[in-house]
C-alpha cells in the first residue's frame, strides 16, 4: 500500500486484524491503543463493544455518537479431520472461488490455510486444508492481502467494516479539539454481521443524542450509486427508515460545504442503525456508508476518493449546530402533538 491515505499504516494493520463474529479482540485493542494515544478515555462494554471519550466532557454539551462495527464475516471450525476440518459460516462470507487463501486463528497465532467451497445438498459446505492442528470453535477468515493501485482503488477483505474502524482512529484528534461545541463519542460493536446485539449494548451503555452510524453499502448503478461519487445517506434499508426532514438536514449541511452525497433505498440488509431504536434510544440515526463492491468477498473494493469525502462529511457534521438542528427536525417542539 501507498502513503495515499491518512494514518495508512492504521488501516493497514485493521486491514490485517483477525476479527470474526464474537472475536473481536483484535480491532478492540487496536482501536483502544489508538483512542489512548490521542489522550481519550476508552471504555470497554463487556465482549460486546467498546467506546471513547474526552476525559472532561461537557456535560451540558449534545452528545453524537459515531460507531462501526468491528468484526467481518468468517468461518467457525465445526468438526476437526486430519484431512480437511470443516467450516461454517458465521455472517455471510462470500468465496470468490472454489478454493480461496485463508487464516486459522489458534490462540495468538494466525496460521495459513485454504479454505475449500463443495456444493452441499442444500448449500455450499465449506472445509479446511492445511489445518492439522485445528480444533472446534477456532475461527477462519480470508487471508488479507491489501492493495491501492494507481488509481487510488483499495482492494482487501473487511473493508466492511474495517475502513470504518479507521474513521474512528482518525477521529480521536477531532474528539480532544471538541470543536463545535458538542460532546463527540466514538463507539465499536461486536457481531454485527450476527444479529447486531453489539450496538444495542453500546446504545443502553452510552445514551447518545444523535448517532451516525459509519458502515459499508453496495454499489447499485440503477439507483445512481458508484464508487467514486462519495458516502452514501441510507434513506430505507432492512435496519432504518430515516425520517425525511433529517435527511434534508444532512443534504443540506454538505451540500454548503462542498461535500459530495449519494442516497439509496432498498430494503434488503441493514446496519447497526436498528439497534439503537430497538434498545428503547429515542435518538435520531444517520447511516452514512461507504460505497464498494465485492460485499464479503476475498475483494472487496473501495475507492480513497470516498474515503477521504466520507471523512470530511463525518467532520462536518460533528458540530452541535447540525447536532440542534436535526434534534430540532425530528422531535419539532416537545409541547405540541
Amino acid at each position: 500500500m501507498n502513503a495515499a491515505v491518512e494514518n495508512q499504516e492504521t488501516l493497514e494493520r485493521l486491514l490485517h486484524c483477525h476479527a470474526t463474529p464474537g472475536d473481536e479482540t483484535e480491532v478492540a485493542q487496536l482501536l483502544a491503543d489508538c483512542w489512548r494515544r490521542a489522550g481519550l478515555e476508552v471504555s470497554r462494554h463487556g465482549p460486546y463493544a467498546v467506546s471513547a471519550s474526552s476525559p472532561d466532557p461537557e456535560t451540558d454539551a449534545p452528545t453524537l455518537l459515531v460507531t462501526a462495527h468491528m468484526d467481518s464475516p468468517g468461518f467457525i471450525v465445526e468438526r476437526a479431520a486430519a484431512a480437511a476440518a470443516k467450516v461454517i459460516p458465521l455472517g455471510t462470507p462470500h468465496p470468490d472461488a472454489a478454493r480461496v487463501a485463508a487464516v486459522l486463528k489458534a490462540g495468538a497465532q494466525h496460521l495459513p490455510v485454504t479454505l475449500v467451497c463443495r456444493d452441499g445438498d442444500a448449500e455450499p459446505e465449506f472445509y479446511l486444508e492445511g489445518a492439522a492442528a485445528a480444533r472446534p470453535g477456532q475461527r477462519v477468515c480470508f487471508r488479507p492481502a491489501p492493495e491501492i493501485d494507481a488509481n487510488g482503488m483499495l482492494t482487501s477483505p473487511f473493508l466492511d467494516n474495517r475502513v470504518g474502524c479507521w474513521l474512528l482512529c482518525v477521529l480521536a484528534k477531532r474528539v480532544r479539539e471538541r470543536r463545535g461545541g458538542c460532546r463527540l463519542v466514538l463507539g465499536a460493536t461486536g457481531c454485527e454481521e450476527m444479529g447486531g446485539f453489539g450496538a444495542n449494548v453500546l446504545a443502553h451503555a452510552l445514551a447518545p443524542d444523535l448517532v451516525i452510524c459509519v458502515d459499508a453499502t453496495y454499489e447499485a448503478p440503477e439507483q445512481n450509486v458508484c464508487i467514486g461519487s462519495g458516502p452514501v445517506l441510507t434513506l430505507s434499508d432492512a435496519s432504518v427508515l430515516l425520517d425525511p426532514q433529517l435527511a434534508q438536514c444532512v443534504r443540506d449541511r454538505l451540500q454548503a460545504a462542498a461535500v459530495p452525497l449519494q442516497a439509496e433505498v432498498y430494503n434488503v440488509s441493514g446496519t447497526d442503525a436498528g439497534a439503537f431504536p430497538r434498545a428503547g434510544l429515542p435518538a435520531p440515526v444517520i447511516p452514512l456508508l461507504l460505497p464498494t463492491r465485492g460485499n464479503h468477498t476475498p475483494r472487496e473494493e473501495a475507492h480513497l476518493s470516498d474515503v477521504r469525502a466520507w471523512h470530511a462529511a463525518v467532520s462536518e457534521l460533528a458540530d452541535v449546530e447540525f447536532v440542534s438542528a436535526c434534534l430540532r427536525a425530528v422531535n419539532g417542539n416537545p409541547g405540541v402533538v
